[in-house]
Formats: structure tokens, C-alpha cells, sequence
């Protein structure tokens, strides 16, 4: 729309194009025909003439004003939102954005955790008055010599505010980062959790310059990758719940990695206060219990499996309580590498198929998560043979009632085309699709005899 020569409301001069990757508007270098400010400036105008389109350009100047003189949010200095096309003047930020930082970080964790922390204090700026960003990635954070500030609060909202965009934008956002509650509905009744699961797509893609759409954990530190991984769980109710928490897990994960805490001792002190306080009290803290999955999630996998290999079968009955129970999943993706590793004596195996009966049995921990334990279960009591854990898990598979476990139940127990699975007495099932899968695994088994 505009060449260099150009003249822009009679105020500013263009010099040249500097980015034209906005999804609405083009930002130009520009000079200040008359006062101009210190330093270099650019001018972002809407180059789309469309009513929702500059609509959505004059809120995110709005926007940007009530953030006036605030060091982590990009500043507005001057605007003409009744000029065509309308148009905002900002400073120039030479170093770019931060996939231009991306090389410098990968193998720094002091300046990854810097960085993290700088976005996650960007975001909370917006948080705490109630806005949410909505398109959160590396290239909406700009970065100088004084930190970095987040941009383009073009698809920003308020709490509680269901105006601003119609149906045809409510998928607006970048593919890969934008969280699945976006693509039913939840793009107009965004919340904390939608920015917290871009912010952990932002830092994985910081971290490997990979496509975001899947999480690939390969050099990615364990710890970090959990961090990645809770933020961007599908289920938003097992993320991180606030900012202060993801920030909280993040400085916590580089307290290890830098040399500043020694993570194994911290569980363990944890896991002891906690046996102690069940053995001795019958009484359980929750934020003590919170900490330690937080405190496992910080730990390299060979320290994790130490641990985890002591922890005592009265753990178990808390993770089955409410609200502790949402941590189940997680805790199980803990828990499998030490069952796989199958390095444990059989007598083991038993102790491992009640501790998962305990979270199968209980009405608080849902469906997915029972899955994982009875697979954890059967794969324990088929490794070691052991007839005690194999009658632990016909107990917990006879005991399924409801369709959508019966389901999970069936692809689990295809897994394990074992004896002492298809040779289940089927009266004992309490659901048809259990019962029909024992059936027609046992007819599979003496097929395959013939």
C-alpha cells in the first residue's frame, strides 16, 4: 500500500518495509517528519479493509494504551486510529524476536531460564488485569537491550468479554500453538489455561526450533520436557492452573540443572515426611504431597526411577482422594519406566498390581488414568509370573462396569493375548464388552493352537 517516499497522514516519512508477516497488518520504517522520538520507530497499519478486521485493529490499540509506560508490553507512541488505513507508531526493536534469540539459548539453561521467566512476567502483566493473548508464540515477544516485551494483542480478550470477534474468527491464532479448546468453542471463553499451553508450545520451539504441532522430547532435558508436556496437557484441568505455578516449576527445574539444589535429597525429605506423617499421624498435607510429584517431576529419569521404587503403598491410597487424584496420570508416567525396566524381583510385581488396584478401585481417579494402571499391572504380573499379581488384575478386570472403562479396558487387555487373561471365568465380568473381548481373545488363542 505504501513505497518508500511515501508521506503517512502528513507525519511520517517511509524508508522501507519491516515485516509484512502480520496476519492483518504491515509494519513499515518510518521517520517523524516533525518532533521525532529518540531512537529508530516503525508504524504498523491494518492493510485489510474488512469491518472485523479494523475493528480488531483499533482493540488492539485500545488495548495497548491501557498498558502505557509498562515495560513488558510493547508502547504506543502515537496513533490515528480515524486515518485510512489506521495505524500505530512503536518503537523499533533492532534484535527482533525471539526465534532470533532461538541459537543463543539452546545450549545455555541459565539463559533459557531467564527467558522463560521474562515471558511467563509478560503474560502475567496481561493476567492480572483480566486480559488474555490468545496468539502466544515466539514471534509475539519482541526483545532489546532492557528484556523483552509481548506484542500483538491483536486477538487478545478480557475476562468475562464474549464480544469482539464473530464466528468466522474462532480460529484465529497460529496452528500448532493454539490449545484444542480452541477448536470447540473455547477461543471465545479463553482463560489462563489457553496461554499457559502456548506459552509451553512457545518454549519448545525455543528449545528445538521443531514444528509445534507434536512434542518431541528428544534433547530436551526430562524435567524441562515435563514442564513442556504438563503445560500442554489436552486436558486444561492438568496444567499448570496460574503463571505463578508454571514460573514456580520452572525456576524449580533450573535450581538442579545450574547447581542450585540437589533434587534427589529434596524428594526423598519429602517422601519421608510424608510416610512419616500417614505412619504415624494417619494425616496427609496436600501441598506437601503436591510438591513432591512437583519435586519428581524435577529429577533426571535414573534419579526418578530410585525414587519412586521406595515410595510406600500408603502413597497410593492419597493419590485416590480428591483433588490429589488429577495428578494421577501424571504420576503413572512416572511410575511405567520402573515397571518396564522389569528390575525388581517377583514378589515385587504383586506390590506394584495392588498399588495400581488402589487407584483402579477408586471413583476419583477417571477412566484414562485407571487404563494405564491395570496395563501397568498386567505388564508387572506377566514379566514375573506371578500368580498372586495375575489374580490382582482378573479382579480389576471383572470389576468393570461402565462403558467408557469397558472400552479403555478392551484395548488394554489386546495387549496381553496371555493365559491367564483370556482364561478369565466370563461370569464373573460385570460388562458385555469385556466379556466379549475374553471370548473372542481365547478363540483367537485356540485358533492359533490348531
Amino acid at each position: 500500500m505504501f513505497a518508500t517516499g511515501d508521506t503517512i497522514d502528513g507525519k511520517y516519512r517511509v524508508d522501507g518495509l519491516c515485516s509484512a508477516a502480520g496476519g492483518m497488518g504491515a509494519i513499515l520504517h518510518v521517520t517523524a517528519l516533525a518532533n521525532p522520538p529518540q531512537g529508530r520507530i516503525v508504524l504498523k497499519y491494518c492493510r485489510e479493509t474488512d469491518d472485523e478486521y479494523v475493528n480488531r485493529f483499533r482493540r488492539e490499540v485500545r488495548l495497548l494504551n491501557e498498558f502505557a509506560g509498562n515495560s513488558k508490553v510493547v508502547q504506543i507512541l502515537d496513533e490515528n486510529l480515524a486515518h485510512d488505513p489506521p495505524y500505530y507508531v512503536m518503537p523499533f526493536y533492532p534484535d527482533g524476536d525471539l526465534m532470533s534469540f532461538r541459537p543463543g539459548i539452546a545450549a545455555d539453561p541459565a539463559a533459557q531460564e531467564q527467558l522463560f521467566c521474562q515471558m511467563i512476567d509478560c503474560v502475567a502483566e496481561l493476567h492480572n488485569r483480566g486480559k488474555f493473548h490468545r496468539d502466544i508464540k515466539p514471534q509475539n515477544f519482541l526483545r532489546d537491550t532492557t528484556g523483552i516485551r509481548v506484542s500483538d494483542l491483536g486477538l487478545s480478550m478480557e475476562r468475562d468479554s464474549l464480544t469482539a470477534f464473530t464466528a468466522t474468527s474462532q480460529f484465529w491464532g497460529t496452528q500448532g500453538y493454539l490449545p484444542p479448546e480452541y477448536h470447540t468453542g473455547g477461543f471465545k471463553h479463553a482463560d489462563s489455561a489457553g496461554d499457559i499451553f502456548m506459552l509451553g508450545k512457545s518454549f519448545y520451539v525455543l528449545l528445538t526450533g521443531r514444528d509445534p504441532l507434536y512434542l518431541i522430547g528428544n534433547d530436551i532435558p526430562d524435567p524441562l520436557f515435563h514442564i513442556i508436556q504438563k503445560c500442554c496437557s489436552l486436558d486444561k484441568a492438568r496444567r499448570y492452573q496460574t503463571l505463578a505455578e508454571l514460573k514456580q516449576a520452572v525456576v524449580a527445574v533450573f535450581d538442579i540443572a545450574l547447581g542450585r539444589a540437589d533434587g534427589i535429597a529434596r524428594a526423598r525429605q519429602l517422601l519421608t515426611a510424608i510416610s512419616t506423617r500417614l505412619d504415624q499421624q494417619n494425616q496427609f498435607n496436600a501441598d506437601e504431597v503436591n510438591e513432591f510429584m512437583n519435586s519428581l517431576a524435577r529429577l533426571e529419569p535414573d534419579e526418578r526411577l530410585a525414587i519412586v521404587s521406595e515410595i510406600p503403598s500408603s502413597f497410593y491410597r492419597l493419590l485416590s482422594i480428591d483433588p490429589l487424584a488429577q495428578r494421577v496420570g501424571e504420576y503413572l508416567g512416572f511410575y511405567r519406566p520402573m515397571v518396564e525396566a522389569e528390575n525388581y524381583g517377583w514378589g515385587y510385581a504383586e506390590v506394584i498390581a495392588s498399588n495400581m488396584k488402589m487407584l483402579f478401585d477408586s471413583t476419583n481417579v477417571d477412566d484414562q488414568d485407571k487404563a494405564q494402571a491395570l496395563d501397568l499391572a498386567l505388564h508387572a504380573a506377566h514379566a514375573m509370573h506371578r500368580f498372586a499379581a495375575m489374580d490382582t488384575c482378573r479382579a480389576m478386570i471383572t470389576s468393570v462396569a461402565s462403558d467408557g472403562l469397558a472400552i479403555l479396558t478392551r484395548d488394554v487387555l489386546r495387549q496381553y493375548p496371555h493365559p491367564f487373561v483370556y482364561n478369565i471365568e466370563l461370569v464373573n465380568c460385570k460388562h458385555d464388552t469385556v466379556t466379549a473381548t475374553i471370548r473372542d481373545m481365547k478363540a483367537e488363542a485356540e485358533a492359533d493352537a490348531e
